[in-house]
């Protein structure tokens, strides 16, 4: 689909013999678009911003692959995709909405997905993290990452019977480890900018002949951190 930038609801209903969906441009995937689609095996949509609620339910569905655009998940989103092992987003706080005690079974963008071990994380974290200038802050960020790939495969997905419906934790799982790596992040690269500061003021008594904007500019410059954005809001959980 070249150049479509929004799949609405209930587009692909159970196409039973929907394979493979490719799209460049893609933006928007509706409510129930993609529901129950039993022989889509695998995702890669880079372009995505934001998938609706109940978007997938594809049992067979594996690895799910979006960019660094995409925004939010909807409650359900992969609702009983039990085969899904694997999925690649960006780090962002608002992916999955926070949940309180109380969430439904509707709201759980995991549901059922016994299978979920692996979460990948895409964009420039990763070129944030390289340039940190300790070891062991890299490698104090690399084990946060990897933390939630220890943590999935113990964690339930949620069960539906008869008389009830329990919602499962993976879900829970995957915000709270987001709001984890952030702060970590937030930690790291305020520990770093201590450094660049002590080291500036130093240079500065040293090479007296040169004010303070032009050590900055010219030699300490390159030890600064790549630009990497995101929100952390202020809360308990």
């Amino acid at each position: 689909m070249p150049g479509v930038k929004i799949v609405e609801s209930e587009a692909f209903w159970c196409c039973k013999y929907l394979a493979d969906v490719e799209c460049d441009k893609l933006e928007r995937i509706g409510s129930y678009a993609f529901h129950y689609c039993p022989r889509l095996r695998s995702i890669n949509l880079t372009s995505v911003e934001i998938v609706e609620k109940r978007a997938f339910s594809c049992y067979w569905l594996t690895d799910v692959k979006f960019g660094d655009q995409m925004e939010s998940m909807g409650g359900g989103a992969f609702n009983h995709c039990a085969s899904l092992e694997r999925i690649a987003i960006p780090l962002s706080n608002r992916i999955i909405d926070d949940r309180d005690d109380e969430a439904s079974y509707h709201d759980d963008v995991f549901q059922c997905c016994e299978d979920l071990k692996h979460v990948d994380l895409i964009g420039g974290v990763h070129e944030n993290i390289a340039a940190l200038h300790l070891e062991d802050w890299r490698n104090d960020m690399n084990a946060a990452i990897d933390a939630i790939n220890q943590i999935l495969p113990n964690t339930p997905s949620g069960i539906e019977g008869c008389d009830y419906i329990k919602v499962g934790e993976k879900d829970r799982a995957v915000k709270r480890w987001i709001r984890s790596v952030l702060r970590k992040i937030v930690d790291n690269k305020q520990q770093h900018c201590n450094i660049l500061a002590e080291a500036t003021a130093t240079l500065v008594e040293e090479l007296v002949l040169l004010p303070q904007d032009i050590v900055v500019k010219l030699v300490l410059h390159f030890l600064e951190l790549p630009s990497y954005t995101f929100e952390l809001e202020e809360q308990g959980n």
